[in-house]
């Protein structure tokens, strides 16, 4: 584990006593506005996080574990924490999540907050659900904290690091080649942020099963908002001629989903008379919907389980030695939306 700054390390670069530091940082009075603004700068230069855990009397040995994810509107991060902290709290430890995206765009501000909160706070773990930026991911590294990758690769020299994740590419391959089986021909994809690691699997996934097939993809960008899904798709659809419209909408997950589903209700499609709509991660209301909607199921309690094994692993072990790469198969849950079981479908020529 990387040795931490402390008030010590602050105090002698700024040469002045332990008790200015700690009356600068905490901005208590007695302190001029030169030295405060001395020690803050070289607290930040030094990456002096304080110490709330310990500033507030609390157990030193913290049973919190941070989790960091991107949209808590998709109910992928309610089911991944829920299995996750059922995986945790046997051994007494407890999940806070923390969430980067504002008003449906991703917010670096936030993230930055998130995370220096993390390390003042003296978590026990971070669970990262999607690519942090590089400043912040050496600054957790840095600070000793375990990590563990969900729903995203390890970063580019961090294999220190486990990680738990589902063959996207596979589960988007196969959901292609149902597709193409129905007969459908021109197919549209509606992914969300690219900078996310999921997101390019499950589109290479699909494109090559339309190669395969001799079928054709439109990309268009739903980024991490159902309200831009919709627009997305609303534009897409409106300034062409019906007989060009695709035969079939993937959402890359269920946020985007409840756009599409907005954008053809407004245009009346039905679904799937007119077009087939499916996506990636199935959801508890998925089959109560009309029609039921065809998914890539990825499993997400099994993930969460599995990330809550290496979790304790690493809590134990104080810090990764050896990270591990988990991959699991997803599978498709055939329903309704993409034309399974509906007779006389009307697909356009």
């Amino acid at each position: 584990m990387s040795q931490r700054p402390t008030l010590h390390d602050v105090s002698a670069a700024a040469q002045v006593s332990i008790y200015t530091v700690s009356k600068a940082l905490s901005g208590g009075t007695g302190v001029s506005e030169t030295t405060r603004e001395r020690v803050l700068k070289i607290a930040a230069q030094i990456g002096y996080v304080p110490n709330h855990h310990a500033r507030n009397l609390k157990s030193p040995q913290s049973t919190v574990v941070a989790v960091l994810t991107a949209n808590i509107a998709n109910q992928y991060y309610a089911v991944l924490v829920s299995s996750l902290e059922s995986a945790i709290e046997q051994d007494g430890y407890s999940c806070i999540t923390m969430d980067a995206i504002l008003n449906g765009s991703y917010s670096q501000s936030r993230e930055d907050r998130f995370v220096a909160s993390i390390m003042a706070q003296r978590v026990a773990a971070v669970v990262v659900t999607y690519n942090l930026s590089q400043a912040n991911m050496k600054a957790l590294a840095a600070w000793g904290v375990p990590l563990i990758f969900v729903d995203c690769t390890t970063p580019e020299g961090f294999d220190q690091y486990s990680s738990v994740n589902s063959d996207s590419y596979l589960g988007s391959f196969e959901m292609g080649m149902h597709l193409a089986g129905h007969g459908y021909k021109r197919w549209a994809f509606v992914g969300h942020t690219g900078t996310w690691s999921s997101r390019e699997p499950r589109q290479k996934g699909f494109e090559a099963a339309a190669t395969e097939a001799g079928c054709s993809v439109d990309v268009l960008e739903g980024l991490n908002s159902s309200a831009t899904s919709r627009d997305a798709v609303m534009h897409y659809l409106v300034e062409r001629p019906r007989s060009e419209w695709p035969e079939v909408f993937y959402a890359s997950n269920t946020v985007l989903l409840h756009g599409i589903f907005e954008a053809l209700r407004s245009l009346s499609v039905s679904i799937p008379k007119n077009m087939a709509v499916v996506a990636f991660d199935d959801f508890e209301w998925a089959e109560m919907l009309d029609p039921p909607i065809t998914v890539v199921d990825q499993d997400i309690k099994t993930i969460g389980r599995a990330a809550g094994s290496f979790l304790l692993r690493a809590l134990k072990e104080d810090g990764h030695k050896d990270g591990q790469s988990v991959v699991l198969k997803p599978n498709l849950r055939i329903r309704q939306s993409c034309g399974c079981g509906s007779a006389h479908l009307s697909r356009r020529k």
